[in-house]
């Protein structure tokens, strides 16, 4: 990728007032992001984008801004990850408000086979600590390739992250802020480890503001990266609760620990439970079943056997389902097989469902489906 476009896409991303989703409806509108800086503010204000944004957008400061920030992110070795890039999480492109680019310093894969968030309360209790550590050490234990995700906070999120880099799997912490700052300071020895253990990842640029809409944001990402989140420890009206219901929207795998009644740092994992907003977990092997992460099966050889099937009955698209399901052994997760597909999750929700009926394949845990009846 040349210096030019890359310098174009930070200025997309960077442009005041656009936002993730009126970017990427530019892109698809008008097919690169090399199109969308060739046309004229009068052209960008007749596909309805705000003449204020597209001024601010197609600006020379806003361009000279993006090579700033380029200059800075290459000496530094950060990575420039892009909507339309293959390296982007497969997970996180299928989320209508995904960031149209991000950057990323790190070593470990962004689709790695099995990534799950833990956060809740900046307030932990010794309890709520002690639970993440050895929830996250037993799933460490099961799951070489697995990546703890969260969001660098004080109490839960951070003794994740440190319980994964003592347990030797990678730990993907991200920025409310950009890379130039870390909050809170106190973390920089761990977010150093983590650069070399798994990795940092932000939407944010030098210089943007902490507010609180940052920590929304980044919560957004840190629920469209995972297959679910857990949420350890939250009051009422903890942050972690806009996790819960972001991962929920994103149709993600929620789990709440419970706390016993009155406790303030237990209640919003309670009335998660409650409102069926979450599953309850008490342990590691809870994940486990819900995500169907004890239950994966590996295609060993040729001669592996699946329900037969009525092939001339299958649309073309149902055969591609069934052939990619006994490729990789009889199963597989549903953002996986949209993307393979080049669908979105949602078209894929109603394909599935119809085979369902028909007997083709059915659900399991952790969106996942295998072929033939249950």
């Amino acid at each position: 990728m040349d210096d030019k476009n890359l310098v174009l896409r930070l200025a997309l991303a960077h442009a005041k007032g656009l936002g993730p989703m009126r970017a990427r409806e530019l892109l698809a509108r008008l097919g690169s992001v090399e199109a969308v800086f060739a046309e004229t503010e009068g052209a960008l204000a007749k596909l309805g984008l705000d003449k204020a944004i597209a001024s601010d957008l197609l600006s020379a400061a806003n361009i000279e801004f993006a090579k700033k920030e380029l200059h800075f992110l290459q000496a530094n070795g950060v990575q420039v990850v892009f909507l339309g890039d293959k390296d982007y999480p497969f997970r996180l492109r299928e989320c209508a408000d995904a960031p149209v680019l991000f950057m990323y310093k790190g070593n470990c894969s962004l689709s790695a086979p099995k990534m799950l968030a833990v956060v809740g309360s900046r307030h932990a209790t010794d309890q709520g600590k002690r639970f993440t550590t050895q929830l996250v050490c037993d799933l460490a234990k099961r799951h070489p390739d697995l990546v703890i995700v969260g969001g660098l906070a004080y109490g839960i999120d951070v003794t994740a992250h440190k319980a994964a880099l003592e347990a030797g799997i990678p730990t993907l912490g991200v920025m409310a802020t950009g890379l130039d700052r870390l909050y809170p300071v106190q973390h920089k020895k761990v977010a150093s480890q983590m650069k070399d253990h798994g990795g940092l990842l932000t939407e944010h640029f030098r210089g943007d503001a902490l507010v609180p809409g940052c920590f929304v944001s980044r919560n957004r990402i840190i629920a469209g990266l995972c297959d679910g989140v857990v949420v350890v420890e939250s009051a009422a009206d903890g942050g972690a609760l806009t996790t819960a219901d972001i991962a929920n929207s994103y149709s993600r795998e929620v789990f709440a620990v419970p706390g016993r009644p009155g406790d303030v740092y237990s209640e919003g994992c309670n009335d998660l439970i409650k409102q069926n907003k979450a599953a309850l977990i008490t342990s590691a092997d809870d994940v486990d079943f819900q995500l169907g992460w004890d239950n994966i099966k590996v295609q060993t050889s040729e001669s592996s056997t699946f329900p037969e099937l009525n092939l001339p009955d299958l649309s073309e698209q149902e055969l591609q389902i069934v052939s990619e399901m006994r490729r990789r052994g009889g199963e597989i997760e549903s953002s996986e097989l949209a993307l393979f597909l080049k669908v979105s999750v949602a078209q894929l929700s109603s394909v599935l469902f119809t085979m369902e009926m028909r007997g083709l394949v059915h659900r399991l845990p952790g969106n996942r489906y295998a072929i033939g009846k249950k």
